[in-house]
């Protein structure tokens, strides 16, 4: 699971049938996180991506749990007010906040869902350890009752946190990426017959101390001949570093720049190589780049 995104997740199968590909049920544990909670009678779940999803044989829509960062109740109210607002999805708030537990609120959305009017209860609860949670009951609107409040309720209301048990493979991340440099480099180039084009990625991640930056360019060419066009950016950024665990216990560079914004990163090590999100990066410390 991860923060506070709905995110785009073909969520058109929250309208209609679930097709209950997931068969977990009962009490759902995540010690790395400090995370348990427990799946409905009558529902089953499975975590996909970066959100956790419950269905029912006999009920349409669906129930999803993802993780926020938010320690403040006046916060996740501020994230409410905006609405949830993603590529084919727009939800806003409808009704007024409810208190949900000692340390949680819930409202109804109401809005659209791939172009289908849809209704939402969601409930956010925030976590004295840590990563909070967001609980998101949705249908379509002709099938919309209160029972989705129930539901969302119900699943916060079974939350319990704890300290979140770190795996020994996220120590041993952070000492391996200490002082190290992350270099990702891809080009492609091609040419015929008056005509030419080609694009380049160059991507660095130097991480020294607790502190990282980050630079990045691009570009790219085409030439037909007849036409020219061309294109290039850059970027350079920073901010600090630490190596994180996934709800299922994946161990993740994570970079939260110093705006604010967070970017995680899967790790991978395999045939000697590091791995970012399934890339291959270059792992280099003879840069004498650190101070």
């Amino acid at each position: 699971m991860e923060r506070q995104r709905f995110l785009s997740l073909s969520i058109c199968i929250i309208l209609g049938s679930y097709g209950l590909f997931a068969q977990q049920t009962g009490v759902v544990d995540y010690p790395t996180l400090g995370i348990r909670f427990t799946i409905p009678d009558g529902w089953k779940g499975a975590e996909s991506g970066e959100v956790f999803l419950m269905g029912s044989d006999t009920k349409p829509g669906l129930l999803i749990l993802m993780t926020h960062q938010e320690s403040q109740i006046q916060n996740l109210k501020a994230q409410a007010e905006a609405g949830l607002v993603d590529e084919g999805i727009n939800l806003q708030k409808s009704g007024d906040f409810e208190k949900v537990g000692s340390e949680g609120i819930g409202a109804e959305f109401s809005g659209n869902i791939q172009g289908t009017q849809a209704k939402a209860y969601i409930a956010a609860v925030v976590n004295p350890f840590g990563t909070g949670v967001t609980v998101v009951a949705a249908t379509d609107v002709p099938n919309y009752s209160s029972l989705y409040k129930q539901l969302a309720k119900e699943i916060a209301g079974s939350l319990q946190f704890s300290q979140p048990k770190e795996p020994p493979v996220t120590e041993e991340w952070r000492q391996t990426l200490q002082g190290a440099k992350l270099t990702y480099l891809n080009s492609y180039s091609s040419s015929g017959y008056d005509s030419y084009g080609g694009y380049s990625d160059h991507e660095e991640i130097l991480l020294c101390g607790n502190r990282f930056t980050f630079y990045k360019s691009s570009s790219m060419s085409i030439d037909t001949g007849g036409a020219y066009a061309s294109s290039a950016g850059n970027s350079n950024n920073a901010g600090n570093w630490t190596v994180a665990t996934s709800g299922a216990g994946v161990p993740l560079l994570r970079l939260q720049y110093d705006n604010g914004t967070i970017s995680d990163y899967e790790l991978e090590y395999k045939e000697t190589k590091t791995y970012l999100n399934g890339y291959r990066y270059f792992r280099t410390y003879d840069h004498g780049e650190c101070r």
